[in-house]
């Protein structure tokens, strides 16, 4: 769910992952549980618009970590909060999470990176890696093969070797070592330096998440929440998102504000998802970054503020880890942030948007997100190759060149990866650097279908609604526009709705239609919204017959 804007244009900026329940089997964590809000984020969210009574709220659900003194009372005030504000966060302290199982001391690395920018001084959060009260002792042996294997990971003193790498991780894996076990099962997912082997990759982390490691928690977020080479659990992915973000790791966080602002957990909150990106930011979350800046950038749930938005993203690509070449992964892919922020800026010179137009200033930002999309991709990092074929498609740091383009899409898609498949079906379907083939384009939406994209599956319905590369088939439509949109895509529930509204494929039913219509409108799907508000006005009765007339039934027909 973390790209710059691919083929099939603004619908990909509704498809967020789809998370749901809760997860039993384990260790457990409190469900629902996140980490408590501190003063700078309670100061930056009022200073954002967030709303007095929805900062209250969110007080209230998750808790603050701070002692309100008169000094922190005071800049509060400064910054908009009311007495029903301050009465709350009064209220809210959060009391200081204790360990729940014994691990080893070393079974997790620090990733995070202190919070800059605020006014208020922020108070300590406990690390995402932070060891457990009654660690056992550190196991030696395993320490040493870890720190080794890092070294070899990221050619850090030594020639860069990922098969060494993975080799170290195992031993040390297999000596008990949580962290050990997270990186080698990130090695097994992405086949780096070993055989690619999801389930066995699965396993490994189930092994690192049973000790408490907040990053392999993370992992089995992402796999089990995305369907990732594995059956989807949904339930068990959203908990371990939560069990991770509250031990600080900021990508898990990072997610639950994505969760958030879909409304697919519940009602859509971009408040919500506001505050989650900005402590995901905290942490030292690239993504929880970018989303801050493009939330400003976009005034979605906070003012519209391209001066704060160039801030944010310029925070994005000022984030140093010596970790970023491994984060290309499907399972955790900061390094994807911080090439988009490169283009968003690039974009913001290109249109003048809260700086003065300089063609040439955007030109050699788009070309630093294309440098990092292009080392990832020569690395043989799937995501990536997605991004630089983008990149080629919308001459964007490098000219126009379709061939390029059609070479990363293809090698990407022919690996497995299915956004790339998703891409690459489209590139058929359009033309796009090959001549246009409906067949090859059902082929590769039907490929990435089977992994489990929901994105496919709408495209694979619209290709039945229209008759292009199969004969029109409205029921057949209808199905693959359901599994969408049961999945949450927001173009899919406006497009069932509108089967419902006409009766294509389906019995016409206007109660439905409006129900689909709302899911679509409610994540701010701009059609749905338009036909919901068309239906208000002329009322239900009247336009359904009204469109009931105007359809001629040997003609094709729209949706919208």
């Amino acid at each position: 769910m973390r790209v710059t804007t691919l083929l099939i244009g603004s619908l990909l900026l509704f498809i967020l992952l789809v998370v749901v329940g809760s997860s039993a089997g384990r260790t457990t964590h409190t469900p629902n549980a996140s980490r408590p809000l501190s003063a700078a984020d309670v100061e930056h969210g009022l200073k954002s618009a967030v709303p007095n009574a929805r900062m209250a709220a969110l007080v209230k659900k998750y808790g603050v970590d701070f002692e309100l003194t008169g000094a922190v009372k005071q800049e509060l005030r400064s910054a908009g909060a009311n007495d029903n504000l301050i009465l709350q966060i009064a209220r809210s302290r959060a009391p200081i999470p204790r360990a729940l199982i014994p691990i080893d001391d070393n079974s997790v690395k620090p990733t995070g990176h202190p919070p800059t920018g605020h006014s208020i001084a922020t108070h300590a959060r406990p690390s995402a890696n932070t060891v457990r009260a009654h660690a056992q002792p550190a196991q030696s042996p395993a320490k040493e093969l870890l720190s080794q294997a890092d070294k070899y990971r990221l050619g850090s003193g030594v020639v860069r070797n990922e098969a060494k790498a993975a080799q170290l991780y195992r031993k040390a894996a297999e000596m008990g070592n949580a962290d050990a076990e997270t990186r080698f099962a990130e090695a097994l997912f992405d086949g780096r330096g070993v055989a690619r082997d999801p389930a066995k990759s699965r396993a490994w982390l189930e092994k690192a998440a049973h000790q408490g490691n907040a990053r392999g928690e993370c992992d089995l977020g992402v796999m089990l929440t995305s369907g990732l080479y594995i059956a989807q659990d949904r339930a068990k992915g959203l908990e371990y998102f939560q069990a991770a973000a509250r031990l600080g790791d900021g990508y898990a966080e990072d997610n639950l504000g994505q969760f958030a602002e879909s409304g697919l957990i519940s009602d859509p909150s971009s408040s919500e998802a506001y505050m989650h990106y900005l402590k995901a930011s905290e942490m030292g979350s690239a993504w929880g970054a970018y989303n801050v800046a493009r939330m400003h950038e976009h005034g979605i749930g906070v003012y519209k503020n391209p001066t704060e938005a160039l801030r944010w993203y310029m925070k994005v690509i000022s984030i140093g880890d010596p970790d970023l070449p491994d984060q290309w992964s499907d399972l955790r892919s900061e390094t994807g942030a911080i090439a988009a922020a490169n283009f968003r800026i690039g974009a913001m010179y290109a249109g003048g948007n809260g700086v003065p137009r300089d063609t040439h200033e955007a030109d050699s930002w788009y070309k630093r997100g294309v440098d990092l999309e292009s080392a990832g991709a020569q690395a043989g990092w799937l995501m990536p190759q997605v991004y630089l074929a983008n990149a080629y498609l919308q001459s964007k740091g490098v000219p126009l060149d379709y061939g390029e383009a059609m070479h990363w899409m293809r090698k990407a898609a022919e690996d497995g990866h299915r956004q790339a498949q998703v891409n690459l079906g489209s590139m058929f379907r359009d033309g796009q650097g090959t001549p246009q083939n409906y067949g090859e384009a059902m082929y590769w939406y039907r490929k990435a279908a089977d992994q489990g994209s929901a994105v496919a599956e709408w495209m694979i319905g619209r290709l039945y609604f229209d008759g292009r590369g199969v004969i029109r088939d409205y029921a057949e439509a209808s199905t693959w526009f359901r599994r969408a949109a049961e999945a949450g895509i927001p173009v899919a529930q406006s497009d069932l709705g509108m089967m419902y509204y006409h009766g294509y494929g389906v019995s016409k039913d206007l109660a439905t239609a409006r129900a689909w219509l709302q899911k679509a409108a409610a994540r701010g799907y701009a059609p749905a919204k338009e036909m919901l508000a068309k239906l208000d006005a002329a009322g239900d009765s009247v336009t359904a017959n009204a469109a009931a007339d105007a359809d001629g039934s040997s003609r094709p027909a729209r949706l919208h």
